[in-house]
């Protein structure tokens, strides 16, 4: 079983590296002024102020990483030979769902906190 795992751990080394230096060697290389320069995203530097980072969407990413996780979890439980292995993943599952409905929750209180501050600015102007 060990010998198995350094015999692919070693074969994925070596195809990495290969692919990595058979990469350098069919990239055509041709240094100019403009490749040398530093860019943003793409573009020139710009000395100006950066603009604040929308955070509307990081809930949705953690959510995404935490579904991630519960599905591989449960697929170790599931694939598990110990005979409870069912039982810890259908209890794991109902974990997770009220982790994820309390979070939810929570996010709709946060919402309508911030929806009702829009209303109460939008009448100051």
């Amino acid at each position: 079983m060990i010998e198995t795992f350094f015999i692919y751990a070693l074969g994925v080394s070596v195809a990495i590296f290969l692919l990595y230096f058979l990469g350098i060697a069919l990239a055509p290389y041709a240094p100019s002024k403009i490749k040398n320069e530093h860019f943003e995203c793409g573009l020139p530097a710009s000395a100006s102020t950066p603009k604040k980072a929308n955070f509307g969407f990081f809930i949705y990413a953690i959510m995404f990483i935490v579904a991630d996780m519960t599905a591989l979890f449960v697929a170790l439980f599931v694939f598990g030979l110990d005979k409870h292995s069912s039982m810890m993943a259908s209890a794991f599952v109902l974990i997770m769902a009220l982790a994820i409905v309390l979070a939810m929750r929570e996010l709709q209180i946060q919402e309508k906190k911030e929806e009702k501050q829009n209303v109460k600015n939008s009448r100051l102007f």
